[in-house]
This record gives structure tokens, C-alpha cells and sequence, in this order.
């Protein structure tokens, strides 16, 4: 009991973010198209449209769609306690709770089982006691700011006199250390991070979607281009752990761009490929590659901008590098449409990718050492 009270809170809230993404992302997202393919809604959908008519159904339709999208999106405000509770180790402690996102994926082959096994409804039941009996618990261990409770950032400690005589006060003070929004926008250092991590999502929604018709294009079977794309998604965790613990260590612009710099890479690779030896190199580099953007544009943004407005400022860059998700597949399409082939889709996201690296990593540290107080 002593060694479970000495381990510092904030790792509880890692291990307790990271278990909400973990069910979070595997029943929501990996496990959504293995529900639709069962062709749940059919029956639903057709019953409710016979006893109140389409126009009623689209309208609470879609207002329940537009409160879920909105609801899951705030799974990505999850990563700011952890910037909070955090600042030597805060690239560590990210990108352990990032990994848990890249293992996710296995709780498709779980709903898959119990589909076959046991039907759609019991594996939807399965899915939502989940939701209760794991995220609601986790969720309980969630605490904001560690000066709320006598804790510095990493496990310093506050006086307790001093916490106790200024309850609150401690951690007001720590939320006005940092960058306003609007000021942080102002600045070359959001729009590099803006830039690197737009490129990033463009690469990496394109290969979401077209990567298993592309490895087919090149008589990978269907088995086997079914691997790659898992071992894509596996090993981004290998990118989430290996360079969060180096973003503790060595300067993160440098870290992010060789991330960067990994993705592109890979994705002249999967350009140029022709084979089965020459598509798994591509899968072990992209991997890494974006788990390690996505572990890092996180910590980076917290060093740069500090605490104070860290969710809106994620939430801002979050916005603009949706855009990269949304083009991302579009382009790769269009292209394919044009070509007859995936050649020319990999190869100018590789380049378009390759182009962003050398902004961040020859960028001044401009940011650093401006942190100041919002008095």
C-alpha cells in the first residue's frame, strides 16, 4: 500500500486517460465499421421511418449525431491534464498515454468475436457496459491541476501550510503562467506546430483510406495487406513511446521533425513500391513516423505556450489540421482517378510532407523563455 502512495498522482491520470482512449477509440472508432457492416440500422431505421416519417427522424438524427461527434471530440482535452500534471516528464507521461490510442485497434477483432458469436445487440451491450464499468471509473481519477492538491508538476511538493492557506490560489496562478490564446496565435511557433501536424494528418488519413487498395494495386494479397495496414497502426505505438521519452531529453523541434521526416520517407517508399519486402518497410517507418508527430506536437505545444490556455490552443490547432484530414483522402483519390495508380498520390504527399520539415527544425526557439503572467 506504502508503494502505491508513493507513486506520483500523475501517473494515475495517465493510466486513467489512456484507459479511456483505449475503450474510447476501440468501440467508437476502430469497432464503427464492423457495426455498419452487420447492417444494424437497417431494421431500425425502417421502423422508425414507417411511425414518424423521414423528416423527424433526419432532424433528431442528426441533432444526436452532431451532440456524440461533439462529445467525443473532447476526448482530445483529456491530453491537457496530463500537460498539466507534468513538465520534465511531460513528453513521457503524453506519449504512454498516446500508445494507448495505437492499441486500440484490437478491440475490433474483440466486437468482431462477439458479433459472430453472440449477435449485434449483445456486442453493442458489450461495448456500452464497457463505456460504464471502465471509463466511468477512470474518469473518477481524473484531477485537474496538481497544485489543487499540494503537488508541483512531476511530483515536487507544496508546502503544506502554503497549500492549505492558499487553496485555489497555487493553481490559478499556474493556469496564468503562459501563453493567452491570441497571443500564442500571433506567434511563428503555432503555425509551424499548425503546419507540421496539418502535413502530418494529410499523410496520415490518405494512407487510412487508400493504403489497402493501394498494396492490392500491387498484387499484395488481401491477407497480407490486411497485416501492413495493422502493423502500420501497431507500430505508431513503438513512435508514441520511443519519442515521447526522447522529447524529455533532446529538443523537440528536432525530435518532431525527424518524425516528420520518417512519414515522408515512408511514403516515397510506399510511392516506389512494387513488393511485398518494399511495403513493409514502408509500414515500419510510417508507423513510428506519425506516432511519434502525434506524441510530440502535444508536449511541444505545452513547452512553447505553457499552461494557461493549453485546450483552447490544442483546440485551435486541432482545427486547422482537421483540414489535413479532410484533403488528405480527397487529393489521393483524385489523383488515383487521374493516374489509374497510387504512384503520383504517394509521391506528392511524400514531398508536400518532406517540404515542412526543414521550417521546423532550422525555426528559432523563439518562444521559449516569453512564458509570462497573465497579472
Amino acid at each position: 500500500m506504502s508503494k502505491m502512495r508513493s507513486i506520483f498522482y500523475g501517473w494515475w491520470i495517465v493510466i486513467a486517460v489512456g484507459i479511456i482512449h483505449f475503450w474510447g477509440a476501440g468501440t467508437a472508432f476502430y469497432s464503427f465499421t464492423a457495426f455498419l457492416e452487420t447492417g444494424i440500422a437497417a431494421p431500425i431505421v425502417g421502423f422508425l421511418t414507417d411511425k414518424y416519417g423521414p423528416r423527424r427522424l433526419v432532424l433528431a438524427g442528426s441533432f444526436l449525431a452532431g451532440v456524440g461527434f461533439i462529445l467525443l471530440s473532447r476526448l482530445d482535452s483529456l491530453w491537457s491534464l496530463i500537460a498539466n500534471w507534468f513538465e520534465k516528464k511531460r513528453s513521457t507521461a503524453l506519449g504512454l498515454g498516446i500508445a494507448s490510442i495505437g492499441g486500440s485497434g484490437v478491440i475490433i477483432l474483440l466486437m468482431n468475436w462477439l458479433i459472430e458469436q453472440y449477435g449485434w445487440r449483445n456486442a453493442l451491450v458489450v461495448a456500452g457496459l464497457g463505456m460504464w464499468i471502465i471509463c466511468i471509473p477512470a474518469a473518477l481519477v481524473l484531477r485537474h491541476h496538481p497544485e489543487d492538491y499540494g503537488y508541483a508538476p512531476d511530483g515536487g511538493k507544496i508546502e503544506k501550510a502554503k497549500a492549505v492557506k492558499t487553496q485555489g490560489e497555487t493553481s490559478v496562478k499556474a493556469q496564468h503562467t503562459g501563453f493567452k490564446t491570441m497571443e500564442a496565435v500571433k506567434t511563428r511557433g503555432f503555425w509551424l506546430i499548425a503546419a507540421g501536424s496539418t502535413a502530418s494528418a494529410t499523410g496520415v488519413n490518405a494512407v487510412g483510406v487508400h493504403v489497402m487498395p493501394s498494396l492490392l494495386s500491387i498484387d499484395i494479397p488481401r491477407g497480407t495487406a490486411g497485416f501492413l495496414a495493422a502493423l502500420v497502426v501497431m507500430s505508431s505505438i513503438a513512435g508514441r513511446l520511443g519519442f515521447g521519452w526522447l522529447g524529455d531529453r533532446f529538443p523537440k523541434k528536432y525530435l518532431f521533425g525527424m518524425a516528420l521526416f520518417l512519414q515522408a520517407v515512408s511514403l516515397l517508399v510506399l510511392a516506389y513500391s512494387h513488393n511485398l519486402w518494399q511495403a513493409t518497410l514502408f509500414a515500419a517507418l510510417f508507423g513510428p513516423g506519425y506516432g511519434g508527430v502525434t506524441a510530440l506536437r502535444f508536449s511541444i505545444q505545452a513547452e512553447y505556450f505553457g499552461r494557461r490556455s493549453f485546450g483552447s490552443i490544442q483546440g485551435l490547432l486541432s482545427g486547422i489540421h482537421t483540414i489535413g484530414t479532410i484533403i488528405g483522402p480527397v487529393l489521393a483519390g483524385w489523383l488515383f482517378d487521374i493516374k489509374g495508380n497510387y504512384f503520383l498520390a504517394w509521391l506528392v504527399l511524400g514531398l508536400s510532407t518532406l517540404a515542412v520539415v526543414p521550417l521546423l527544425v532550422l525555426a528559432r526557439d523563439s518562444q521559449k523563455g516569453q512564458m509570462h503572467s497573465g497579472d
